[in-house]
């Protein structure tokens, strides 16, 4: 989702912790591929919502809101990558499509705007979110669970993520994998 479908700027989303919540060392726990300490915990499912709030309240100061922590890491997600976007739209008239993210409430609702800013929300079958499933990519539990789930053979499937880790744990699996990065045409891989 985030580095192909989105567009992300953990810059923006790093200045807006320490500016809006007050939060120095939020760089101690965002990472652009995979979260550390209690924020992977809440990508993960096992720290929920109103724990990863606590959390991060610890580090910020007493007039820090929720509403100053949401904003901050919702900053992550930019927009849709039109280029994708585009793609997408193409793509769901030959094949089906599904979401299968690291990710947290937080940052889902936002995803989700973005999805029906654009109008697309509909051309996923199924959307696998990380801390519904409780598991995170790039372990290979994430991705057995998808493909039964979907009932597809994996070699019959393309598993596009922006991090090598995602790829490589994809293929442990039996996937068909494309590393996506700025420009990459999925269409033309296909």
């Amino acid at each position: 989702m985030g580095g192909v479908i989105v567009d992300l700027d953990m810059d923006l989303c790093v200045r807006n912790f320490k500016e809006k919540a007050g939060f120095d060392d939020i760089e101690d726990y965002l990472d652009i591929y995979h979260q550390k300490g209690f924020v992977s915990k809440f990508e993960e499912g096992t720290l929920d919502e109103e724990g990863f709030f606590s959390e991060c309240l610890k580090h910020c100061p007493q007039s820090t809101t929720h509403a100053d922590i949401e904003s901050s890491f919702r900053s992550l997600l930019t927009g849709a990558n039109p280029d994708v976007i585009r793609q997408i739209r193409e793509l769901s008239k030959v094949c089906e499509l599904y979401v299968l993210s690291n990710n947290n409430p937080v940052c889902t609702r936002r995803f989700m705007d973005i999805l029906d800013e654009e109008g697309i929300r509909n051309l996923f079958g199924k959307m696998y979110f990380s801390f519904r499933m409780k598991m995170l990519k790039p372990g290979r539990e994430i991705y057995e669970t998808v493909i039964a789930d979907i009932g597809h053979k994996p070699e019959e499937m393309l598993f596009v993520d922006d991090s090598t880790s995602n790829i490589r744990g994809a293929e442990v699996v039996g996937l068909r994998t494309l590393l996506y990065t700025r420009g990459t045409d999925i269409l033309q891989a296909l």
